[in-house]
């Protein structure tokens, strides 16, 4: 569950909620559970940066001067470049352990000769000679240098890799059409060819130590605790979400009740169509309510809907559903006298007459 993905499903026609950028009634706020998805995948990444750079750090350092120095080249270089580099190498390995050079200065040396940008080529050659001399197989080899690209994803493409946790329609439109570059594999897999590293280098080749796992022995104990504590609550919350949308995907079936047709939540005429204004006679913004429409979302009040439902069902915001529900409570709640509404033909979708009701009509018909 790592991560916890989360997959939009493309509605078969038109939005959700048509006058909102989101496609949730509580907007563009986050909810607990995205919030703690969130700081997983954070302190996920941070644990993966480190153990992509140890990886890469001993293909290069440790792997690709044997390589070069056994005459092991995958790639065409220049054979003065293979000697010097095969020298360089040796020359800093004995100041290391003369303790003359730092281990910051002769990997600063290593990559100022080197270049950073024949790093790629440098991977190939050393993954292709750790195969040779069994410390990977070629499946192995392919997969690990797959896990160690996904730092491009993380570098250059964080916004895809959040892409997924969102509400606003844009994002849902694109990862719709195109995956999330979040890897919720990455991480586990890339730890384990860390821990396997060790074992199977033996009587294969030197390794370098260094102080980087010293230096971040504390953040990593913290980020592992985080992470499993975070695995259980995203867990727990998640089943607590499905458990809500099953409770309130019962209240949106309105079959068998009146509120259907032309007295349907979402018919036209419940909702204004554009912002106009008449002397002192203002018309909210498109998506408000018209009286209308004020009515059929008493209606559902009347029925025990509960305001999320009523905001799913009127195509609204969960705070203007809230509202209407206080308003509702103040006009009598389940023991107001209800308004008339206006009946429209749902063929011609003209006004067809005005609602026959027993209970006393107070005010004006709507």
């Amino acid at each position: 569950m790592a991560g916890a993905v989360k997959y939009c499903v493309k509605p078969d026609s038109g939005r959700l909620f048509p006058f909102s950028r989101y496609n949730d009634p509580r907007g563009g706020g986050s909810s607990a559970l995205e919030r703690n998805i969130l700081r997983y995948r954070a302190i996920e990444i941070t644990l993966y940066l480190f153990y992509n750079e140890e990886i890469r750090n001993f293909m290069l350092t440790d792997v690709y001067p044997v390589a070069i120095c056994e005459n092991f080249y995958a790639i065409s270089e220049v054979p003065d470049k293979k000697r010097l580099s095969c020298l360089l190498d040796r020359l800093l390995r004995d100041a290391e352990a003369a303790n003359k050079l730092s281990i910051e200065d002769a990997d600063t040396l290593r990559q100022t000769f080197l270049g950073a940008g024949q790093e790629g080529k440098k991977l190939k050659i050393a993954f292709a000679f750790a195969v040779k001399i069994g410390i990977f197989s070629e499946e192995e080899a392919s997969e690990l240098q797959m896990l160690l690209g996904y730092r491009n994803d993380i570098a250059h493409r964080i916004h895809l890799v959040m892409s997924d946790i969102s509400r606003n329609y844009e994002a849902i439109n694109y990862t719709n059409y195109f995956r999330p570059k979040y890897k919720y594999e990455a991480l586990g897999k890339l730890r384990v060819f860390r821990n396997i590293i060790p074992t199977r280098i033996a009587k294969k080749l030197r390794r370098t130590l260094g102080l980087n796992s010293a230096l971040f022995e504390m953040a990593e104990h913290v980020f592992e605790l985080d992470l499993r504590r975070l695995d259980r609550l995203i867990a727990k919350q998640i089943v607590r979400e499905r458990e809500r949308y099953k409770k309130i995907s019962g209240e949106f079936n309105l079959q068998g009740t009146e509120l259907v047709e032309d007295l349907s939540p979402r018919f036209p005429a419940n909702h204004r169509s554009s912002r106009t204004s008449c002397g002192d006679n203002y018309m909210p913004a498109t998506g408000h309510l018209t009286k209308r429409g004020v009515e059929i979302c008493y209606r559902l009040f009347d029925m025990g809907k509960t305001p999320l439902a009523v905001a799913y069902l009127m195509g609204m915001s969960l705070r203007s559903a809230k509202r209407r529900q206080q308003n509702w409570i103040k006009s009598g709640g389940f023991s107001r006298i209800r308004a008339e509404v206006k009946r429209y033909d749902m063929y011609t979708m003209q006004k067809s007459g005005t609602e026959m009701i027993s209970m006393k009509k107070t005010g004006e018909g709507v």
